[in-house]
């Protein structure tokens, strides 16, 4: 071989060792700026500030371990405040890494969130927002970064969600798979191992979420409340005042799920029914229809006291017949309409009644007791229950007070219609008003002590005389039960 031929093979082999030099010196280039890049593009796409604890990388088998990864947001608009991942698992292909996208899945494990109420009103006044999200808004506009991340894999997951009147929602054991069609639509099928939401408790959960830039939806939500269930669908716009809607229905779910505390030991239940939700930054408003099964409702003591006066059974602690009713909630207050608690044969409840956001009670409501019985007391029947419809006579009530101190004025009224008909009735009638002015106050009704019988005078020592004659009995007392008056005697 000649001198000018190894000189040329030398000088081939020179040119190929400074090309694979050049080429390993990109790719570890490319690999050293990988860490920086990701970082970098998370940020812009979360519109948040990332630390990460520790970053490890194995090239070979394309893996970027992350751990002690926190999220705070920055973005004034976006539905979350700050969020923490255990353990993190980016893949990619080492193929890709020359290329002009890189696509990346990634993997999260042992993570928490923190989420605001995308409805919750802003902090700063609605004209600043635009300014303050294009401030911090991720660089789209720029055009779409190199990074591409085309599936997000989450397991053991927990989730806060904070709403505008200071209450809480908590979602434990959150898992999803969430992927990328590759415009800009991530589909999401999540599930979780509970739900909890002030006295709301419901059990393994599940839902499709559908995100696109500016809107995300919601369907096939599914969310068991033993023995009943919680299903619904919805959407959230992202951007702008965050308009919202949401219809969900509801099946045989425990009434106490749904009531404030101070509610929940007086009443009982399953409600059926559905909502639908139509809202914004500037405040939102909740509409729909409900009935109970099996009902139970302790929340009118003078009930109890009216329907025992006039000789009818107890309703405390029995199921009613038949309680539906429609519903409104909108600026913190909550109102009833339509009410229509039936039980039968005994008494029956209509009206409204509204709450406000101090508790304070305001019920406009309509008692019918059937027209067979209040007809056996012609002043009552006259004067508090003058109207009759469906066989029944109906006597106005105005309900105010709180949850825990309910006041009303039918008592007053049906005491003064007593003055006509009767000491009994006046007495009877007079002990309950004691009773439920006793359990508006919070107080046990005081059973009057018994009356000592007198005592007979010491027997005078008198000559022998026959046995007397024993006296009769006293007679019994009268009756707790109310007797209607008799009619006159007939004229001769």
């Amino acid at each position: 071989m000649s001198r000018s031929s190894v000189r040329l093979i030398l000088g081939i082999l020179a040119v190929l060792v400074l090309i694979v030099g050049a080429g390993a010196g990109l790719i570890w280039w490319k690999i050293a700026g990988l860490k920086g890049a990701l970082v970098g593009d998370l940020e812009k796409a979360l519109g948040a500030s990332v630390q990460v604890t520790s970053i490890d990388l194995d090239v070979w088998k394309g893996e970027l371990h992350a751990a002690g990864v926190t999220l705070v947001n920055q973005r004034p608009t976006a539905p979350w405040d700050k969020g923490n991942i255990a353990q993190a698992t980016v893949r990619f292909h080492l193929s890709d890494l020359l290329a002009s996208s890189l696509p990346l899945t990634v993997e999260v494990s042992s993570w928490n969130v923190v989420l605001h109420s995308p409805l919750r009103t802003a902090e700063t006044p609605p004209a600043e927002t635009p300014a303050a999200d294009a401030a911090s808004e991720p660089a789209a506009a720029q055009g779409p970064g190199r990074i591409q991340v085309t599936q997000i894999t989450a397991e053991q997951g927990a989730a806060e969600i904070d709403f505008s009147n200071d209450s809480k929602a908590m979602v434990q054991g959150i898992s999803f798979t969430a992927s990328n069609n590759g415009a800009g639509i991530w589909t999401t099928h999540l599930q979780a191992t509970s739900v909890t939401a002030g006295s709301l408790e419901a059990g393994a959960s599940s839902v499709e979420i559908r995100g696109e830039q500016d809107t995300i939806s919601f369907s096939d939500l599914h969310m068991p409340c033993d023995p009943g269930a919680v299903t619904g669908v919805g959407q959230v716009a992202m951007s702008g005042s965050h308009d919202a809607e949401v219809d969900l229905k509801a099946v045989d779910v425990p009434v106490t799920m749904l009531v404030a505390v101070e509610w929940q030991m007086k009443l009982s239940g399953l409600a059926s029914g559905d909502l639908h939700f139509k809202g914004s930054d500037q405040g939102g408003r909740a509409t729909g229809q409900l009935a109970v099964n099996h009902g139970k409702f302790n929340v009118l003591p003078f009930l109890d006291k009216i329907t025992s006066m006039v000789g009818l059974q107890d309703v405390s602690g029995l199921e009613v017949d038949k309680a539906p009713a429609d519903f409104e909630w909108q600026d913190h207050t909550f109102r009833l309409s339509n009410l229509d608690v039936r039980k039968n044969d005994v008494s029956r409840i209509a009206g409204t009644v509204d709450i406000d956001a101090q508790d304070q009670v305001d019920g406009r409501l309509k008692l019918g007791l059937p027209s067979s019985v209040t007809s056996k007391w012609p002043q009552i029947q006259d004067k508090v229950f003058p109207v009759q419809h469906d066989d029944y006579n109906w006597a106005d009530v105005h309900l105010t007070g709180t949850s825990k101190h309910l006041d009303e004025d039918l008592t007053s009224r049906l005491i003064t219609a007593t003055l006509g008909q009767g000491s009994d009735l006046l007495n009877q009638a007079a002990a309950s008003a004691s009773d439920l002015f006793n359990s508006f106050m919070g107080k046990t009704p005081s059973t009057p002590s018994p009356q000592p019988s007198p005592t007979p005078p010491p027997p005078q020592p008198t000559p022998p005389q026959p046995s007397p004659t024993p006296s009769p009995p006293l007679p019994p007392p009268p009756s707790p039960k109310l007797s209607p008056p008799q009619p006159p005697p007939a004229q001769n």
